[in-house]
């Protein structure tokens, strides 16, 4: 850890405090600029903003805002502070209501919403440039060496090459083998292989290394350990070397003997009543605060193009369940597949499209520039307006509101063995895969993030999946734009 991330990770908590106090006085200082009005004394608003203000910092500390080196890009840290800021506000709103508490005007905490998060964000930008500044003079920053030559070490590489904001310097690669020639990528910095691996880091002294292939042999791996701990160096693995065996671990004791049990999830018991009681509620007020909003896209739908409103198509749940997802129709009829609407004519043309214009590697497909789509209708994928009506799905009990993404019968089929633990809970109409980038991940990558999510749960996790949904599409619309 560099003495300088930690002094300004530190330096964090008072900005933030400060701004959010800032926030809900000036919230104040407005409502009484109008004419309304019924306030509380000042004295007794400042005795309120002081007793609530370490509930919002300790939101905002489990929104990892507080985490030293997370390697966050600025876009993320921006998530996180909405995120953050929002949860922390509603708490307070919940605080408010359950203690009782008189603060006269409603609207005031609306304002200090806006101005806190404002200022929040105005905050962690002056630091964050006064960080980056630093950084041209190797303040702070972390020298990083890759171990691998995989697909894998490309994507961290050009993370860290293209995102001087995280505080990384690319050192450069080493090969995992001595004999390994082959290239998957743009490697201009090999500096060695495995067997000179303790010359390469006397010679370069990282603070990191990150292993990003599964090529290492289990004593490879503890040599590893130790060499790194001897010489204080920060080790990091990809997930793709890990796998999906990221399980919770529970210990126990059974006639005498000690065991470990391999929890699926945590969604038994109460986190499943939980977790279905954020469906039913959400789901609801979802349906009730948007239909206008279907009803709008359901006329559009039905005045645009001949055919029925609503698109079923067939999907696999829960335990391999099938069931069927509720869209609006973004295609021609005729090029719907299943039996009431294009046929076998559709899916023949459908796999002519795969063969073609498949953007994706895995079990799962996507067409891109699907000529099938209406116009309107193109609109409304883009937008993810089509997925609405699976909030009657989640009402129904076939999916969740957070869960990982449903897919076809004839996708299914090709899943690997370890991929169909995805089955374990009900799909959901948002994800961890959703908002970590899943059109521009490979369908492994996606079903090593929903594992990780089923095996990690908690209702906590998929609140801030739920906040972070808007911002990720709204992310994602804005790449494609450029």
């Amino acid at each position: 850890m560099k003495r300088s991330e930690l002094f300004f990770n530190v330096l964090l908590v008072p900005v933030d405090a400060a701004a959010i106090v800032l926030g809900f006085l000036s919230a104040y200082w407005l409502r009484t600029t109008s004419d309304v009005i019924y306030l509380i004394p000042i004295q007794a608003y400042v005795t309120f903003v002081l007793s609530v203000l370490p509930l919002i910092l300790i939101v905002f500390a489990l929104e990892g805002l507080y985490t030293v080196h997370s390697g966050r890009r600025g876009v993320d840290e921006i998530a996180g502070i909405v995120v953050g800021t929002s949860l922390g506000v509603l708490l307070v709103i919940a605080a408010i209501f359950l203690s009782n508490t008189e603060i006269g005007s409603r609207i005031v905490l609306l304002y200090a919403y806006l101005l806190s998060l404002m200022l929040v964000l105005v905050g962690r930008w002056v630091l964050r440039s006064i960080q980056r500044f630093l950084y041209r003079f190797n303040v702070g920053v972390h020298r990083v060496i890759l171990l691998g030559r995989t697909e894998q070490t490309t994507h961290v590489r050009n993370e860290i090459v293209s995102n001087a904001q995280l505080g990384y310097i690319y050192l450069g690669q080493i090969d995992s083998s001595p004999t390994l020639h082959s290239t998957v990528g743009p490697f201009d910095r090999r500096l060695g292989d495995i067997n000179h691996l303790e010359e390469v880091l006397d010679q370069y002294r990282p603070d990191e290394l990150i292993v990003t292939t599964t090529d290492l042999s289990d004593q490879q791996l503890l040599d590893l350990l130790a060499l790194v701990k001897r010489r204080r160096i920060d080790l990091k693995l990809t997930s793709s070397l890990l796998g999906v065996q990221t399980a919770r671990i529970q210990y126990l004791s059974m006639a005498g003997l000690p065991m470990f049990e391999v929890l699926r999830t945590p969604l038994v018991g109460w986190g499943k009543v939980a977790k279905r009681a954020m469906d039913v509620v959400g789901s609801v007020l979802a349906l009730v605060i948007f239909s206008p909003l279907l009803l709008a896209v359901a006329l559009a739908v039905g005045l645009t193009s001949p055919g029925p409103i609503i698109y079923r198509n067939r999907r696999v749940g829960q335990e391999g369940v099938e069931f069927d997802t509720l869209k609006f129709r973004t295609m021609r009829q005729e090029f719907c597949t299943g039996v009431a609407y294009g046929g076998s004519d559709a899916l023949d043309y459908e796999q002519q499209l795969i063969a073609l214009q498949n953007s994706r590697t895995g079990a799962v497909y996507k067409v891109a520039n699907d000529p099938r789509l209406t116009p309107l209708g193109d609109f409304l994928r883009r937008s993810s307006l089509d997925e609405f009506p699976q909030f009657f799905n989640v009402l129904l009990g076939t999916m969740s509101l957070v869960g990982p993404r449903p897919h076809q019968p004839r996708e299914v089929v090709k899943y690997a063995p370890w991929q169909r633990q995805l089955f374990t809970i009900k799909p959901g109409v948002t994800g961890l895969a959703q908002i970590s980038g899943r059109s521009e991940l490979d369908f492994d990558e996606e079903a090593r993030l929903d594992i990780s999510y089923i095996e990690h749960w908690t209702f906590w996790t998929d609140l801030r999946i739920l906040l972070r949904t808007p911002l990720a599409l709204i992310r994602s619309r804005t790449r494609k734009a450029a």
